[in-house]
């Protein structure tokens, strides 16, 4: 008897890990602070479904069931905030300013739900500890907060110093964990001439000595041993 509803149980686990999987691939690849609080509470709504589907062996079509609704209505929900402004700031809501010219807005904070002791710890991550540095920030719709800071506490760019710096590529994998990527490679411009000399010149004699390798399309490289 027991052995019968331990294969069940895996049979209706199976299940629900393949549905969770195509929820999740519907749902896009948007990270947990990239989240709405509807995406968040419905994603809470759906794991416990799941968990729901693995045990309830008598009648498992039921919270299957309920799994497909609240996946498609999530899924129907990012459809219609990409087609219609009206529905993304229905679902997402707005970013709002809670702070501009040396002022932070009282009224904004309390609408978010945010006092200021959040608020300043907030702007220590950003590394604002001084807000006479700060000339705007905006709360984002996903609960995060933007700072901008003034002209004057900002970093100085090539563009102030008048300076041209050579145009910035970006880094290729070579190696991974002794596998050289040969896709990339030939996608950087390179061959395995090339990287053998790259490696030699590092006083690496064999690429399945490396644990990773990359390099930039122009002078730029980088490897490391396995340790």
């Amino acid at each position: 008897m027991w052995m019968k509803e331990c294969l069940q149980v895996l049979g209706t686990g199976l299940i629900s890990i393949l549905v969770l999987f195509f929820l999740t691939r519907l749902s896009g690849k948007r990270q947990i602070a990239q989240m709405s609080t509807f995406d968040y509470v419905n994603s809470i709504t759906i794991g416990s479904i799941a968990a729901e589907l693995a045990t309830d062996l008598e009648a498992w079509y039921r919270p299957l069931t309920a799994l497909v609704l609240y996946g498609l209505a999530t899924w129907a929900a990012h459809k219609a905030a990409e087609k219609s402004l009206a529905a993304r700031t229905f679902i997402s809501g707005q970013s709002s300013v809670l702070m501009e010219n040396g002022t932070v807005y009282k009224s904004a904070l309390k609408k978010a739900g945010i006092d200021i002791n959040e608020f300043l710890g907030q702007a220590r991550v950003a590394g604002y500890f001084d807000l006479n540095e700060v000339q705007t920030a905006v709360l984002e719709t996903s609960g995060q907060i933007s700072f901008l800071p003034k002209s004057q506490h900002r970093p100085a760019t090539p563009q102030d110093l008048a300076l041209r710096p050579q145009p910035a590529s970006a880094w290729k994998d070579l190696i991974l964990d002794g596998a050289v990527q040969r896709g990339n490679l030939r996608a950087a411009g390179r061959d395995e001439k090339w990287l053998r000399a790259m490696l030699e010149r590092e006083g690496i004699g064999q690429t399945g000595e490396v644990f990773y390798a990359a390099c930039d399309g122009g002078d730029g490289f980088f490897c490391c041993r396995k340790q």
